[in-house]
């Protein structure tokens, strides 16, 4: 954790979309399926008073994934799904698609177990609602590769251990790393994060500093640079002040913490220029609390704001 900070900066309407082609494995709507306790989910989204979203759901071990679409009528109404479950790097690519069912009641169509592979691993799912056909969702992880920071000043160290580790790549020790980045006792400044993460890298796609206001265009450019990040398998860090997060209210007010980016859900947009997958929920890994946590958009921006002392931007190491 950082416990002083240099005041320093680093330089909807929905639209239709066509009728997706029918995939080749055809489902049958379930209920529910009992959950495993860790899913990624694109954000709840509704339409005609029914609600639906995609998740990525893992097995215990987290060494299996499958995906998920689940709909909940506010009616008796029709619905169908396609989705796909794949692979980033040109991996498996799992088409899947559950029929038009009328009803009131709720249901879920779901993809077989699968492994779990890298560089990352996607649900894409395009809902039938009522005769029409909605805005694609999205859900986005990786094999997360989960590292504890081993001293309280770790906190880059044990980030930059674990966004290496989950790209496959065997990482330094964290005192490697805080050499690397300078750490100090007060803990590492956030442009020295980049050097620890590209000393490992592959340099194709380098670590930079971002910083992402928290409104307006400028905030979905930055968002976009974390879901770009992301769609190359790279996690991101960001700084934020841990007593703002949900799972640690009480920490101090003048503590920074670093947490690490490893997933998202959200919908496609129709401003692809600079923003086409808008991410409403981030996956993250706090190496402090050594939990997996869910945040949302808006929870992020909350924990970041003030972290960087001067302003309520997100200081995001990304690529």
């Amino acid at each position: 954790m950082i416990r002083a900070l240099l005041a320093v900066l680093s330089g909807t309407v929905l639209a239709f979309v066509t009728v997706p082609a029918i995939p080749a494995q055809a489902g049958t709507w379930g209920e529910y399926p009992t959950s495993s306790g860790n899913r990624t989910c694109s954000n709840s989204r509704t339409y005609n008073g029914t609600a639906y979203q995609v998740c990525l759901e893992f097995n215990s071990a987290r060494t299996q994934v499958r995906a998920i679409s689940f709909i909940n009528p506010g009616a008796y109404t029709n619905f169908q799904v396609n989705m796909r479950l794949w692979f980033g790097g040109n991996g498996v690519s799992i088409p899947q698609s559950c029929p038009t069912m009328t009803t009131n009641g709720s249901r879920a169509c779901w993809t077989g177990w699968t492994a779990l592979r890298r560089p990352y691993v996607v649900a894409d799912a395009t809902f039938g609602i009522a005769g029409a056909w909605r805005t694609p969702v999205r859900a986005l992880d990786m094999t997360l590769s989960a590292k504890y920071q081993e001293k309280s000043n770790w906190c880059g160290p044990g980030s930059a251990q674990t966004i290496i580790a989950t790209m496959g790549i065997s990482a330094p020790s964290q005192s490697s790393l805080a050499d690397i980045s300078e750490t100090t006792a007060l803990g590492t400044m956030p442009w020295m994060m980049k050097l620890g993460l590209n000393a490992s890298v592959p340099q194709d796609f380098p670590y930079k500093d971002y910083d992402i206001p928290p409104s307006g265009t400028a905030r979905e450019i930055g968002l976009n640079t974390i879901v770009t990040s992301l769609s190359r398998g790279r996690p991101v860090a960001v700084l934020v002040k841990p007593g703002q997060l949900p799972w640690s209210p009480n920490v101090s007010g003048s503590v920074r913490h670093y947490i690490v980016i490893h997933g998202y859900g959200g919908f496609e947009t129709t401003n692809a220029s600079h923003i086409p997958w808008m991410p409403m929920n981030f996956k993250v890994w706090d190496p402090g609390a050594g939990r997996e946590e869910s945040l949302t958009q808006e929870e992020l921006f909350f924990a970041a704001r003030g972290a960087q002392a001067v302003d309520d931007n997100i200081w995001a190491i990304a690529t």
